[in-house]
């Protein structure tokens, strides 16, 4: 349920802030005034497109504020992505700059456009003025008959068999269709792979052997320089001191002065140091001189292969660092190439096991959407008399697609029928029914999927277009019984509409020399009476209209 919407310098709004309540809430004004201004703001903080046009003109940034009461699913979608849900709200925030720039925000936290837009569909649902156009589209049956029945979970299973049939079908098809170009590629990879097979390298073979060349080209430098180290560090040439030695006397000379100040003792410390590092740093060099090997055999071999090894990667045109790699990658090539027999016929196995899974789940929800389309015409019947359409008969009709028809929505072809003359066979809604009766029939699709959504939230945009007297009256009390479950907003310009409401806004624009803004104001009683008026009389307000105005709500809360 929405609770709260902050707008600030948005469009011609300066500074807003509205509390809703639970049940209907009505939004009306003149024409122009500015009743979409507060539809528009509400759709950029639920993640629509953001434009440099929204922000007020000479303001820094428009920004927009909107809590929410969660669902059961919206708090199932914060657990999953770590947002808290503090104090039982949804916070939904969007600023935009003066440059176009926006930024948005769930609870406090970053969030990307994207993310708004998923999180508000677990939060409100918005019925627009042109739903009746959508029914148009060759979807838009398919897709009414999936949300009434709660049929997306197993219409997703159905689309993710059809996507991995389609996917194990191209392979094979690809496999299948092995031209001479095919086979000359293959030959060509199996030399060059057999190739790489008989040189053999190994992951980090490259990097090894630069490293062990690098020691034994220089092996014997190695050897002269770390026995001229081991020398001056600790005399093991027999001629002189070495530095271990030297330190060594000069801790001695040092320990014999009979002075306790602060610098020899540190220079005692030090030359104490020096002498046992100098002794470590002696047997680290004789383990190393150990170690060092002058081997010119080993090194022959080593830049035999290593001279192999550039020269492999001179042949493919590749840096040496790259050769495992392209072995590799050229591995899986020829093997892809190389399908046996066998495999592929495990391959059309695969696609067959594929196929019948897929036809199995469309079958599935084909028989899931013959019985929720039954449930659905019924409940739009059952409407029809509240919009004066008592003896139009709507069905939906699905029929099946062949196998080379079929795809990721399943193998129903779904059509809305009508008939609005008894005697007269059903047809087509576009070609049958009249721009008045298609609004109206949209409208009573409109008023039973809200009805089944387990959204709390929900939005009614000047969808009692076309309508008017005692049928707009009906029309009201099903928006107000479909509020008392929930909450229900409606953009109207029906006075009989206007009347059921819980709760009443007025939006209105007022123009200075310099200045225009919009307002939106929530109605007291007289106020409301005085609208309601307006909405029955136009522009002058008589004893009358106000009288009929005073009934037509003293009826609402009788009833």
């Amino acid at each position: 349920m929405l609770t709260h919407l902050s707008i600030h310098q948005f469009a011609l709004v300066e500074h807003l802030e509205l509390e809703f309540q639970r049940g209907m809430a009505v939004i009306t004004g003149e024409t122009g005034a500015g009743k979409s201004i507060l539809l528009d703001a509400l759709g950029l903080a639920l993640g629509q497109r953001a434009d440099a046009a929204m922000v007020r003109q000479g303001a820094e940034r428009a920004e927009i504020c909107a809590s929410f009461c969660p669902t059961p699913k919206a708090r199932q979608w914060l657990a999953g992505r770590d947002i808290p849900d503090e104090e039982d709200l949804v916070l939904l925030r969007r600023v935009v700059s003066a440059e176009g720039r926006s930024r948005g925000y769930i609870n406090g936290r970053p969030a990307s456009a994207n993310d708004l837009r998923e999180l508000s569909q677990h939060l409100i649902e918005v019925h627009s003025q042109h739903a009746h156009q959508r029914l148009m589209e060759k979807d838009a049956p398919r897709d009414i008959v999936d949300a009434f029945g709660n049929l997306k979970p197993l219409a997703t299973r159905v689309a993710n068999c059809f996507q991995q049939w389609q996917r194990m079908k191209k392979r094979l098809h690809k496999l299948q269709e092995v031209s001479s170009e095919v086979q000359a590629q293959r030959q060509l990879l199996s030399y060059q792979v057999e190739e790489l097979r008989e040189l053999s390298l190994g992951v980090t073979e490259l990097a090894d052997l630069e490293l062990e060349h690098k020691r034994l080209a220089n092996a014997e430098s190695m050897l002269l320089g770390g026995q001229q180290a081991l020398a001056a560090s600790t005399g093991d040439d027999g001629d002189s001191q070495g530095a271990a030695q030297m330190a060594w006397v000069a801790y001695q000379q040092l320990l014999r002065i009979d002075d306790q100040h602060t610098s020899l003792t540190e220079a005692r410390d030090l030359m104490q140091q020096a002498q046992i590092l100098l002794e470590e740093a002696g047997h680290s060099l004789r383990r190393y001189l150990e170690q060092v090997d002058i081997n010119p055999h080993r090194l022959q071999q080593v830049e035999q292969r290593l001279s192999d090894i550039f020269s492999m990667a001179r042949k493919h045109q590749i840096q040496p660092t790259e050769l495992y790699d392209h072995w590799q990658q050229q591995e899986a090539a020829l093997a892809e190439l190389s399908m046996s027999d066998e495999d592929l016929a495990d391959l059309q196995e695969q696609v067959i096991a594929l196929e019948q899974r897929y036809l199995t789940e469309a079958q599935t929800l084909s028989q899931a959407r013959i019985q929720a389309a039954a449930r659905l015409d019924a409940n739009v019947c059952d409407q029809f008399d509240a919009m004066a359409l008592g003896r139009t008969r709507f069905e939906t009709h699905i029929n099946p697609l062949s196998l080379s028809e079929a795809g990721k929505h399943g193998i129903d072809q779904i059509r809305f029928m009508v008939q609005t003359n008894p005697g007269m066979p059903a047809g087509p809604l576009a070609k049958v029914a009249s721009g008045g009766e298609l609004s109206r029939i949209s409208l009573a699709i409109q008023v039973v999927t809200a009805a089944t959504s387990d959204i709390a939230c929900l939005i009614f945009d000047e969808v009692d277009v076309g309508i008017g007297g005692g049928t707009a009256e009906r029309v009201g009390r099903l928006m107000r019984a479909l509020g008392e479950r929930g909450q229900v907003m409606c953009v109207t310009h029906q006075p009989q509409v206007a009347a059921q409401a819980h709760q009443h806004f007025m939006v209105s624009k007022i123009s200075g020399d310099e200045y225009t803004h919009t307002r939106i104001t929530e109605l007291g009683d007289t106020q409301r009476t005085q609208e309601i008026a307006r909405m029955l009389g136009g522009v002058d307000i008589t004893h009358s209209t106000m009288t009929h105005a005073k009934e037509m709500l003293a009826l609402v809360k009788q009833a």
